[in-house]
């Protein structure tokens, strides 16, 4: 497509309009294609790593500070987002692969969903660790996707994705993220009522208060 738009602006066979039409989709396409590579890039990165090393502290809710700003400059104004997050709940981890598993699934909830859904996004301590969770009520996710979401390049609403730039990668880097911090990802759809992402880091992963208050002092 970028290679036919170039031939037909230098033959100057264009109009004005259509210059500026064919500028606007140039640049839209390089946007994406620019968006493709990095993620590609981060997924090799996650793939390639050997074992990491669960001593680096994660300040999760910093993360999440800035994340909801974040989303709330994607959505503009169109979503009801609302963030749930336990302040001093820190984790150890790779800073780098859980916020790319994070960001992710935000971003996912605010591109994947139309305006005026309700995306809920807690960090909270449970039974088992601690729990990221993504939860929404738009229209749902059928069944027999749900099992693929995580393989590279599976996309349900093509067209949609085509729309935000989507490349279906995003999942598959959540994914190998988890696998490195011993969790994996869980889906579960009601369609039009809810669909959460979930998942849960083993409880030995917390960084305890103790530990927290220790390196304060």
């Amino acid at each position: 497509m970028l290679q036919g738009y170039l031939e037909m602006m230098n033959d100057s066979v264009m109009s004005e309009p259509s210059r500026s039409k064919a500028l606007h989709t140039m640049s839209e396409q390089t946007r994406r294609m620019d968006s493709l590579v990095k993620q590609l890039l981060t997924l090799s990165r996650i793939e390639a790593a050997p074992a990491i090393d669960l001593k680096e502290k994660v300040d999760v809710p910093v993360m999440l500070k800035l994340l909801q700003h974040e989303a709330a400059t994607l959505s503009g104004g169109r979503h009801d987002i609302h963030f749930h997050t336990d302040p001093h709940l820190k984790v150890f981890g790779n800073d780098e692969q859980l916020r790319s598993a994070i960001s992710n699934l935000v971003y996912n909830a605010v591109n994947h969903t139309p305006d005026g859904t309700r995306i809920d996004i807690s960090w909270l301590r449970g039974k088992q660790g601690a729990i990221f969770r993504v939860c929404d009520n738009g229209p749902g996710i059928a069944s027999e996707h749900i099992p693929r979401l995580t393989e590279r390049f599976y996309r349900v609403d093509k067209a949609r994705s085509r729309a935000t730039g989507g490349s279906g990668l995003g999942l598959a880097i959540v994914k190998h993220a988890l696998s490195h911090h011993n969790a994996r990802l869980d889906i579960t759809s009601v369609p039009h009522k809810e669909t959460c992402f979930t998942f849960t880091l083993p409880a030995r992963l917390i960084v305890s208060s103790v530990m927290q208050e220790n390196a304060v002092h």
